[in-house]
């Protein structure tokens, strides 16, 4: 392809951006088809959305490929660290990615993180280094690459990266599923009761710049004798894989308990009684994601009736 060349995103790309999208991304864990408002929604909106991070490969003035760059959240949540940059996405027209557009766009995406002072390249969004792309791919939430994502691991890897972390991808048919049965449960259900709030009183920068433009809510289980909250989770809207799930789901995020009352079942009753909730409210599916270097949340979350159905995995590698 002599006539191949690269660029920064300009304003009259995302219908491509879009085309790409559609018929290039495929796997489990991809919002697709999606519409231009959609894209915008999950990747040009943002307030730190750089089009020179965006770099599109361009041939007889159609686009075969893209790829996003972008940065990890600072430790304060209250701005970006351009030291490790992060790519969120890559594409390639399934009809060119034997003339190596791939590896030509990381090469470019490379030389963009160096040039804003990165000296780490993550590869799959995930938590903390996930400016773009919530809501339209992995699920729940962006993390790292899904494995049902079959083309883009083995790609990475002769790439040059190497695997970082694990997370492992859990569902549960709300409408069909069997909820666990324990004289504990049992109890904690008798003290209990859950109370639904807009948003998390806590809210930071990142949150709000990443999460505030999507349907969102906080369910809190509180005692009943003292109103004190023990555990709480985030429930957030995947209406954008409707078309590619066929089912109403909802993302589970960021369960908390109390560190007084953890291991004492207030987790997996909190998914149970969650669950029990938005199934009344019809919805058909919901998602969790948990790191495998928490077995023990991944024990409570199976206990609870969710299911291992994928895994995301983030790669890294030096840019120094």
């Amino acid at each position: 392809m002599s006539d191949l060349h690269f660029r920064p995103f300009r304003n009259f790309d995302p219908p491509e951006l879009v085309r790409l999208w559609n018929v290039s991304y495929n796997g489990r864990g991809v919002a697709s088809p999606i519409t231009p408002d959609i894209f915008d929604v999950a990747a040009l909106a943002h307030t730190y959305f750089d089009p020179q991070g965006l770099i599109v490969a361009e041939s007889e003035d159609r686009l075969v490929g893209f790829v996003h760059v972008g940065f990890c959240v600072n430790e304060a949540h209250d701005d970006l660290d351009y030291s490790k940059a992060v790519v969120c996405a890559i594409v390639v027209e399934p009809a060119e990615r034997h003339l190596h557009i791939g590896s030509q766009l990381l090469e470019k995406a490379r030389e963009y993180a160096r040039s804003k002072g990165a000296t780490e390249l993550f590869a799959g969004p995930s938590p903390g280094r996930d400016p773009f792309y919530s809501g339209i791919y992995g699920g729940s939430r962006p993390s790292g690459f899904l494995e049902s994502h079959e083309s883009i691991g083995p790609f990475l890897r002769q790439q040059g990266f190497e695997e970082f972390e694990r997370h492992a991808v859990y569902q549960k048919d709300l409408q069909n599923s069997r909820d666990p049965v324990n004289f504990r449960l049992i109890a904690i259900r008798r003290k209990m009761q859950l109370q639904l709030t807009d948003q998390p009183s806590d809210v930071d920068w990142w949150w709000l710049v990443r999460m505030g433009r999507y349907d969102y809510l906080r369910f809190e289980m509180l005692s009943k004798d003292t109103a004190e909250t023990v555990a709480a989770i985030s429930v957030i809207g995947l209406d954008f894989y409707i078309p590619a799930w066929n089912e109403r789901a909802v993302g589970l995020l960021d369960m908390y308990v109390l560190e007084k009352e953890r291991r004492k079942g207030y987790a997996q009753a909190l998914l149970v009684e969650l669950g029990r909730r938005l199934k009344d409210d019809m919805v058909t599916l919901a998602e969790i994601h948990v790191p495998f270097e928490k077995p023990e949340v991944r024990d409570l979350v199976e206990g609870a009736g969710f299911q291992q159905i994928d895994t995301g995995i983030v790669y890294h590698q030096s840019l120094s």
